[in-house]
């Protein structure tokens, strides 16, 4: 049986391992990138079930202009009508209203906010993943 892949996008180190940590725990199969363009590629060539998406991005070459609405609307038209969930992870010091208004327009699951409370990260995977 093929296990679950979750593509994690998030350019903190530190909370990307402890989203991914959290998820590879739980059995899941996880891709981490911290960039668009790393997002871009990875998401082309693994086609994860679930993509977890940081707002604000490291910007590591000339590629990486795109922000994580850039990044899912992206993925929204990558996959046309064979929606895979996005969780969008924002920052905690973000407009949280307005973030999850353009969150919900993009088709997006949930948003979380950091830090991300693993035991509620876990419950929008397996939300978005039924």
């Amino acid at each position: 049986m093929t296990r679950t892949k979750i593509l994690v996008v998030e350019d903190d180190l530190v909370v990307q391992k402890v989203i991914a940590d959290g998820l590879k725990a739980a059995g899941y199969e996880v891709l981490t990138a911290r960039s668009s363009a790393t997002a871009i590629k990875l998401a082309r060539e693994e086609d994860p079930d679930l993509v977890t998406l940081d707002i604000e991005l490291a910007k590591d070459s000339p590629d990486d202009a795109w922000d994580g609405f850039s990044v899912a609307g992206w993925l929204r038209r990558l996959h046309g009508d064979e929606l895979r969930p996005i969780l969008i992870v924002i920052s905690g010091n973000a407009h949280p209203d307005k973030l999850v208004e353009r969150a919900a327009g993009l088709g997006v699951y949930t948003c979380l906010t950091k830090p991300v409370d693993k035991k509620q990260l876990l419950q929008a995977v397996a939300g978005a993943l039924k």
